[in-house]
């Protein structure tokens, strides 16, 4: 289906730089939100803000885009609305203009990734599709790390104080979003034949990016809301058991991360830059995982590699409340904390997997897409929960302490409901 692109892969490239802004910037949300004065609570709000807007915002672009039949716009839309936010995050003066400008990121920041993916396989072969994704995922994490790795560069060899390091590393991930832009401009065309996102039947098994607020760089099936209204409800009870189930680990989740990086500046009070060297471990450790899942899968099934990889993070999470009391020094502690995330990372590697395989699995005939649109969806909705209930939490009920438990909770409730599955 569709014509192999005259320009190859190189088009791919076009998003590296985005994650490179990604990279560079995520970690940075919550820690500037305190710098401007903000409290926890404030942190978890800023933190729901992207998913907030996004969750909706997918579902407008990718229908748009299907309706129009046009690619090569919204990915420049989501480039541009990207370095656009990026900018207005660094000259935010007030937890308010932040807030504003991390929703305005979830807005326009979701109209490249409900295209991309689609692009491939309007410009490729069918049976070439399983590895140009593949690719493409490389390149989508590989940019993210690299971004990663700048922030930590920039942070340690900027000579500027905390808040125009912060500042104009923002204002970098801005240029970089923008550098996409262009290179989009440059390398992208319009695919002569177009395919209907709703008649997909393909699963995307390949490597993601776990990013502290609902916004990724690809994604190919969207919740359409005539699946849902005004017909019979075609999801058996194992289904919507499970599609609650995943609510509740992502408002875990994100209720962990939504509070993680202040965690580790106020409490185990490592610099900004270290808190990134933290998420590169992650990164790297989820990375190499990937290709050892499908065989984890293979061998324990989709449900106990889930559960087991859901429930190692709710013991992990609260682990690092532990790191601080341990009489070691502040390089011990550090390499602690690297080990222990990079743990973390290797479990997001197999509850991701394992859930994209059962959620396909347990779609009814003909639906499959429909399912993946749904099962996309819910995560973005425990996205917008868990921030909130992590950052209120952990403000009004006695500290980090309460939040990092309130997220295990979380996920043990899912855990719960999927271990008593069938």
């Amino acid at each position: 289906m569709g014509r192999p692109s005259t320009n190859g892969q190189k088009w791919f490239y076009a998003y590296l730089p985005n994650g490179m802004a990604g990279g560079a910037t995520s970690p940075l949300i919550p820690l500037f939100t305190r710098l401007l004065g903000g409290s926890i609570a404030d942190v978890g709000a800023v933190a729901a803000a992207s998913s907030i807007a996004s969750v909706p915002a997918f579902i407008g672009w990718g229908n748009l885009s299907d309706r129009l039949h046009r690619r090569k716009a919204f990915v420049l839309v989501g480039f541009l609305g990207t370095a656009l936010s990026l900018f207005l995050m660094g000259i935010s003066r007030t937890v308010s203009d932040f807030y504003v400008a991390n929703l305005l990121a979830g807005v326009l920041g979701a109209a490249s990734a409900p295209v991309g993916t689609v692009l491939i396989l309007e410009t490729t072969k069918q049976d070439g599709w399983a590895s140009r994704i593949a690719v493409f995922s490389r390149i989508g994490g590989i940019g993210w790390i690299t971004g990663l790795a700048l922030g930590v560069a920039w942070l340690e060899v900027a000579p500027l104080g905390e808040s125009p390091q912060m500042r104009a590393l923002f204002v970098i991930g801005a240029a970089l979003a923008l550098l996409s832009a262009l290179l989009a401009w440059r390398w992208i065309g319009e695919p002569t034949e177009t395919i209907e996102r709703r008649g997909l039947d393909l699963v995307d098994l390949h490597w993601r990016v776990e990013r502290l607020r609902f916004l990724p760089m690809r994604i190919l099936h969207i919740l359409d809301l005539r699946n849902h209204l005004g017909r019979p409800h075609r999801y058996s009870a194992a289904l919507r058991r499970y599609l609650a189930t995943v609510f509740l680990l992502f408002s875990g989740f994100t209720a962990f991360y939504a509070i993680f990086p202040v965690f580790l500046r106020d409490v185990t009070h490592l610099s900004t830059a270290q808190v990134f060297a933290v998420f590169i471990a992650s990164q790297v450790a989820s990375a190499i995982a990937y290709g050892r899942v499908g065989g984890w899968i293979r061998t324990g099934g989709g449900r106990r590699i889930q559960a087991y990889a859901s429930a190692g993070r709710a013991a992990l999470f609260p682990a690092f409340l532990a790191v601080p009391l341990l009489p070691v020094g502040p390089v011990a502690g550090f390499a602690l904390i690297l080990v222990l995330h990079a743990l973390v990372g290797v479990c997001w590697a197999a509850i991701n997997v394992s859930g994209s395989t059962l959620v396909s699995e347990l779609a009814p005939p003909g639906d499959r897409s429909g399912v993946l649109g749904a099962f996309n969806a819910v995560q973005g909705f425990g996205s917008i929960l868990g921030p909130l209930a992590g950052g209120f939490v952990t403000e009004f009920f006695g500290g980090f302490t309460a939040g990092v438990l309130t997220a295990s909770v979380f996920i043990l409730a899912g855990v719960a409901m999927l271990a008593a599955s069938r």
